[in-house]
């Protein structure tokens, strides 16, 4: 018999409320998740529209948007001879920009239809103006007015700058006279006047073909009605 003393038994360390519990070990890896991701941001949604060749544009578009919306037309011209649908969400633009989507459009192959929902603000009509066919909702508005410019500097600058400008006005507003059929001086003295149209005034206008039918209309013309 052993004259030593048996070492007390194991006892688990006292713990307080205040120390956190033990963390648990880390899981071992598994094998790779089956589940597909699906993106929805504004890129995914961009390709699945092009596949239906339809190009959307909406807000306040800058060089770099027009920039895409102009390689997507040309793409969708380059890759077939369907029409394309240009769809114009509440757009705004200034008159460069508005310039540069109005030569893409000329140099289309296909014919462009282009519809316009909400508001359609200067420079950004004659997108719509120009195409081969302009539907707008019943509700847009269309606000003809003088595109702004901004410019500071010398004054020759700032002068040389005004005098592009005009211009450069006086060419978006042939544009829009001859889609209009409609006099140069009677298309800038409305958009000096900050003339706003509805959807049917703009018809009169000559700015649009045709409004899009409203739901109730469409069902009534439906054949299983």
């Amino acid at each position: 018999m052993s004259i030593w003393p048996s070492p007390p038994p194991h006892e688990p360390p006292r713990r307080t409320p205040w120390q956190p519990d033990p963390r648990p070990p880390a899981p071992l890896p598994t094998a790779p998740s089956q589940w597909t991701i699906v993106e929805t941001g504004q890129d995914w949604l961009a390709e699945r529209l092009l596949d239906r060749r339809i190009v959307s544009l909406t807000g306040s578009i800058d060089p770099d948007s027009a920039n895409r919306a102009a390689a997507s037309l040309a793409l969708l011209d380059a890759s077939g001879d369907d029409p394309v649908e240009l769809r114009l969400c509440d757009v705004d633009t200034d008159l460069d920009t508005a310039l540069t989507l109005l030569d893409t459009l000329d140099l289309m192959g296909v014919p462009v239809h282009v519809t316009c929902l909400g508001e359609l603000t200067g420079a950004a009509i004659a997108i719509l103006a120009v195409a081969d066919h302009r539907t707008a909702g019943p509700h847009a508005i269309l606000h003809l007015c003088e595109p702004r410019t901004h410019r500071s500097g010398h004054a020759h600058d700032v002068a040389a700058h005004a005098e592009d400008h005009r211009r450069r006005l006086w060419l978006l507003q042939e544009r829009l006279a001859e889609a209009c059929r409609r006099s140069v001086d009677a298309v800038a003295a409305d958009m000096r006047a900050h003339r706003t149209l509805t959807a049917e005034e703009a018809r009169g206008y000559g700015l649009i073909d045709a409004l899009a039918p409203d739901r109730s209309q469409r069902a009534s013309s439906s054949p299983n009605r």
